[in-house]
């Protein structure tokens, strides 16, 4: 298996991190994860403009990111290694070694990582379940939850309270009590055919899968609210899902033992935009 490390394909038995790198010490850093297929990135414009916003939040300078020649590249020839047409593409960024302190230092060596896996696309299930942490919340103000932060210990959390009660992920909510988004994805409730989905301001992270959604429907004069959503409200809808630009959309079985008629997921207009968003994934290439 190859790795990608500081514009290198080495082995991975052969890649090492310094003992001082802050992102393994301090968390300081970010990740993102990309969907190839075919050893293309879909979307991997937005992806990259979503790592260099990360770089800027945390006062990185994004000149220092590999562009999207090198990373195309590098994920070429990652899965040229692999089985199958489909990959998951992991670019991790720390801000490199550094003197044991809180401040970073003015002048970064980032550390920068790709490694590649293989892909399997969901299989059709019966519907997610979905339950509440109460433990974790987001909040609006962190940066940790407005980027891909490599700190994933609220996401870890919220993850284990909620197997423990049998559910498939947790639904996080914000500060105030509204819906926020689960440990990995957004996500949208339909009811009278209107689109509802938490706005970007609660605390969450607000991904490409989502803009996507929101992009679809305007453009399918579809009305679609970007809105603080209370979680009762949640028993009024039609359908739940959720959505990122790794496995697309899965539509929600229960949320705290709500459940939703799963029939409803087959509603055309549902069919339909689960369909393009999966087809942009896999042959929304960009050469």
């Amino acid at each position: 298996m190859k790795a990608w490390l500081n514009g290198k394909i080495i082995e991975r038995t052969d890649a090492h991190i310094a003992i001082s790198d802050r992102g393994l010490l301090l968390g300081d850093g970010f990740f993102e994860t990309m969907r190839a297929h075919d050893g293309k990135v879909a979307w991997l414009s937005r992806h990259l403009e979503r790592l260099n916003s990360h770089a800027e939040m945390i006062g990185l300078d994004p000149v220092l990111l590999p562009n999207a020649d090198e990373t195309a590249r590098a994920v070429t020839s990652l899965w040229e290694n692999l089985d199958g047409s489909d990959a998951v593409i992991r670019l991790t960024v720390t801000r490199g070694s550094g003197p044991r302190a809180v401040l970073p230092p003015t002048d970064c060596n980032p550390t920068i990582l790709m490694t590649a896996a293989s892909f399997a696309k969901p299989l059709p299930d019966n519907g997610l379940v979905l339950a509440t942490s109460k433990s974790i919340r987001r909040n609006p103000w962190s940066v940790a939850s407005r980027i891909k932060s490599l700190n994933y210990l609220d996401n870890i959390v919220a993850r284990r309270e909620v197997a423990a009660y049998g559910a498939d992920e947790a639904l996080i909510l914000s500060v105030d009590g509204s819906v926020g988004e689960t440990t990995i994805a957004n996500l949208f409730a339909v009811r009278d055919g209107v689109f509802y989905t938490p706005a970007s301001d609660c605390g969450i992270l607000a991904g490409l899968a989502r803009q996507f959604v929101i992009d679809w429907c305007r453009a399918n004069d579809l009305v679609v609210h970007l809105t603080s959503i209370d979680p009762a409200d949640l028993a009024s809808m039609d359908v739940v899902f959720i959505c990122n630009a790794l496995q697309g959309i899965r539509f929600v079985r229960t949320v705290d033992g709500v459940s939703f008629d799963l029939g409803r997921a087959s509603d055309s207009m549902l069919v339909q935009l689960a369909g393009m968003l999966e087809k942009s994934l896999c042959l929304g290439i960009e050469f």
